[in-house]
């Protein structure tokens, strides 16, 4: 568990180091590079399915579709680095594993799809979900924002940079 703890936390830290350099206006600037979509977005969507995990595991039931959606967080940096910390602290407040189930709505289907989980495999899933949007912002800072530093690892996979790496 420490492992993937350390893991999470590192991940949300990058995106703070990058949001430490970011005005609102960068932050919320609709991209092509990113289908008019924001660097804002992108990290409000991924910060809030941290939230939605950390919020809903105590109850045993979780489902990222029914998370809350704060547009403040996509337009205003500070919020979206407020939020940030708040994950961070609760993640390092984790203290083992716990069962869980996932809920979620497919399209067309009044129904929802239950399946059973645990905090790590979650934990592991808002990790890869994390990398994955961070390496969309990673193409705008590259396209678009230079001047704004990250770590070479930036919006790449584990498994990629452990194979990298042998």
């Amino acid at each position: 568990m420490h492992r993937i703890i350390t893991y999470n936390r590192a991940l949300l830290y990058q995106a703070d180091d990058l949001l430490d350099q970011l005005d609102d206006v960068a932050f919320a600037q609709q991209r092509e590079l990113l289908f008019g979509g924001s660097i804002g977005q992108h990290i409000r969507h991924v910060v809030e399915y941290y939230q939605c995990l950390l919020r809903q595991r105590e109850g045993g039931l979780l489902n990222y579709d029914r998370r809350e959606r704060d547009p403040l967080m996509e337009r205003r940096v500070q919020a979206a680095r407020a939020a940030i910390a708040w994950c961070l602290d609760q993640v390092q407040r984790i203290q083992g594993d716990a069962p869980l189930t996932l809920e979620c709505e497919l399209p067309d289907d009044e129904g929802s799809l239950r399946q059973s989980t645990s905090l790590v495999r979650e934990l592991t899933y808002v990790a890869d979900h994390c990398v994955h949007h961070m390496a969309m912002v990673r193409i705008v800072l590259q396209q678009q924002l230079p001047q704004v530093a990250h770590p070479v690892e930036l919006g790449v996979a584990a498994a990629t940079r452990n194979h990298r790496a042998r």
